[in-house]
């Protein structure tokens, strides 16, 4: 059996999917786009069963990328039946995937999440209404318990609805019309495609090898001039109908939280207020809880490295200096890198799961219109403080071309966690946090002026921003670690061992004499330039590879990682805003090969490092002067 998982953002299907299948699953891009789709198998009876987790949607009449992937999978018609995850607290919009399914003829059942919680906001469901109303089973589900007897039940009972939405006489002809020009078999509701043909027309007919239906259009014209709006107010009627047949709230619920939202997003202080404070938690704590951890797990290695080497000197040379730099950079990376990669997306799932991150992109929507970009390349650019790789994919949110080169071009100076581990646990654990704050400062005002510079050279759109707007939610510590340490997974499992590696191969050039021939190029640059010792050149070349090999390999070639030892604070101040102010690694520059050529991929990388070492460069001696 095959199952689609069909719902909007942040309604949980990624979560029920781990928790059906018990995390057992793979992801995989859709045919012919970078849109990521996730699927997963478990057994229920012995049967095999494959649930595929399909990208968060608003509506089955695309307008994204990830509309039209989900919406191309339902027309593909390659699965057994779908289940539509309802969130509780917002059913009226939720309901239009479920009548646009029911027109379809898609047999479907309802998942709904989020039920104890709108209970316990004083809102009411009637279940058992609404499963008679559309005719197919509807249960409610709690994300965090596999409940499989519960979903059993349910899938014996999944069926297509037989409730009918009826439009004004003009567009019930047109249907009728449409259905009898066309010649639909299969799973589909002929009725149904006969709607979508009317209102969004080319993908459908591309899937289903069917006609346009514009000669109907135009006969109907007059009377329809935009036949797409009028389909979906008329949906969005049907839905508002339905929820308040099923729905009751105690009035007190209605209002609790708008004082709230309302100083935070319609108040331009309050927003300021609120923007700041996040992001001094954030800073604040990477700096505090990170510098915490990184003294108390470098302590423990700085010891083991000491004995291990002690110990090796009496064997093979060669093995000594392999082993020891192989160990500086697991040590580097555990102490250093690991607490505030991991501190940093704990915080940020915490954001999500609270609701404040969806407000926190709302707050900063104002100031993207100040700095020429696009209301909805906040999305990407938040992203991108996590990593740049999926942020230089989701530049697609926005509508054109030109807006999304434009936003991929600030990746140079948005620090994802890699670089803000480099900033923090070099910067500022070695330099103070004066200095910290001054590199984040010139990162700032170079992401002022480059965005300027763009609005300038590429005229842009104004558009609103759209984003879910969550209820303030408590959240639950074994699920903040859970998600944290999901999206941190990679980094444990391919970032260390590279870690590991990148420490070997330094051993192995240290041993034959080989650094020579990287150092003494680029003597111009760091020596004479960065004022930084020779041999940091090969932190900086190492680091385009992955940035999270420039702590590891800047500990290889020091011997240390005791920087303030070797560098004083204007050389760690320097070496970190060079580090950090270019295109991230080679992976985000495959993916901006991907997503806007090869000529513009390498004319950015290089523009980026070019003006990254100048600045870096000058600041150097701008402050050498005080």
């Amino acid at each position: 059996m095959k199952v689609l998982l069909v719902g909007q953002p942040n309604v949980g299907k990624s979560l029920f999917l781990n928790t059906l299948t018990r995390a057992k699953v793979i992801v995989s891009n859709y045919p012919g786009t970078t849109v990521d789709v996730t699927e997963g198998k478990t057994y229920v009876d012995g049967e095999a069963w494959e649930f595929i987790d399909t990208p968060g949607i608003y509506s089955l009449t695309p307008s994204s990328e990830e509309e039209k992937v989900t919406y191309k999978l339902i027309l593909e018609g390659e699965y057994d039946f779908v289940i539509h995850m309802l969130d509780a607290l917002a059913l009226e919009r939720n309901l239009i995937i479920s009548l646009q399914l029911v027109e379809l003829g898609v047999p479907f059942m309802i998942a709904v999440n989020f039920y104890d919680e709108a209970l316990k906001r004083g809102i009411k469901i009637d279940l058992k209404s609404l499963e008679e109303l559309l005719g197919v089973p509807v249960i409610v589900i709690n994300p965090f318990k596999k409940e499989v007897e519960k979903l059993k039940k349910a899938f014996r009972e999944v069926k297509t609805s037989s409730y009918t939405i009826k439009y004004d006489d003009h567009i019930e002809e047109m249907i009728k019309a449409v259905e009898e020009k066309i010649s639909c078999k299969g799973k589909f509701s002929s009725r149904g495609i006969a709607v979508k043909l009317l209102e969004e027309g080319k993908i459908i007919c591309d899937l289903l090898k069917v006609e346009l239906v514009e000669e109907i259009k135009e006969k109907y014209r007059k009377v329809h001039p935009n036949i797409s709006k009028d389909i979906l107010i008329t949906r969005a009627g049907y839905a508002f109908y339905i929820s308040q047949k099923i729905l009751s709230q105690k009035e007190e619920a209605k209002n609790k939280l708008n004082f709230l939202d309302g100083f935070i997003l319609n108040n331009p202080i309050g927003g300021s207020i609120f923007s700041l404070a996040v992001l001094s938690v954030i800073f604040l704590t990477l700096f505090y809880m990170g510098g915490w951890f990184q003294d108390v797990l470098g302590d423990f290695f700085e010891g083991q490295i000491e004995n291990l080497s002690s110990y090796l000197q009496n064997y093979n040379p060669l093995l000594e200096v392999i082993i020891s730099n192989a160990f500086i950079g697991l040590a580097a990376g555990i102490s250093i890198a690991v607490p505030y990669v991991g501190i940093f997306y704990f915080l940020l799932t915490f954001l999500e799961d609270t609701g404040l991150l969806s407000r926190f992109i709302i707050a900063l929507n104002n100031v993207m219109g100040k700095l020429n970009l696009p209301a909805k390349s906040i999305i990407p650019i938040i992203l991108g403080l996590g990593c740049s790789v999926p942020a230089i994919k989701s530049t697609r949110v926005l509508s054109n071309f030109k807006d999304r080169f434009k936003v991929a071009i600030l990746y140079s100076v948005i620090p994802c966690s890699s670089r803000n581990v480099i900033l923090f646990g070099v910067v500022g654990h070695y330099a103070g946090m004066g200095y910290l704050i001054l590199t984040y400062l010139i990162i700032l005002i170079l992401f002022i002026i480059i965005s300027k510079l763009l609005g300038i050279i590429v005229s842009r759109e104004r558009l609103p921003v759209i984003e879910e707007m969550p209820p303030y939610r408590i959240p639950v510590f074994k699920n903040l670690a859970v998600k944290a340490w999901v999206r941190m997974e990679d980094f444990v499992k391919v970032v260390i061992p590279l870690l590991i590696g990148g420490g070997i191969l330094y051993g192995i050039l240290v041993y034959y004499n080989l650094t020579d021939f990287l150092v003494k190029p680029f003597r111009f640059l760091t020596v004479s330039w960065l004022g930084l010792p020779d041999k940091t050149i090969i932190p900086l070349l190492y680091g385009f590879l992955q940035k999270d090999l420039v702590i590891a390999m800047l500990a290889n070639a020091l011997g240390t990682y005791d920087f303030s030892a070797v560098l004083n604070k204007v050389q760690i101040f320097t070496f970190g805003l060079a580090s950090t102010v270019q295109i991230p690694c080679i992976i985000a520059f495959g993916m901006f090969i991907k997503e806007f050529g090869i000529k513009r991929a390498l004319i950015v990388t290089l523009l980026a490092f070019t003006y990254g070492m100048f600045v870096a460069g000058l600041i150097y001696r701008l402050i050498a002067l005080f």
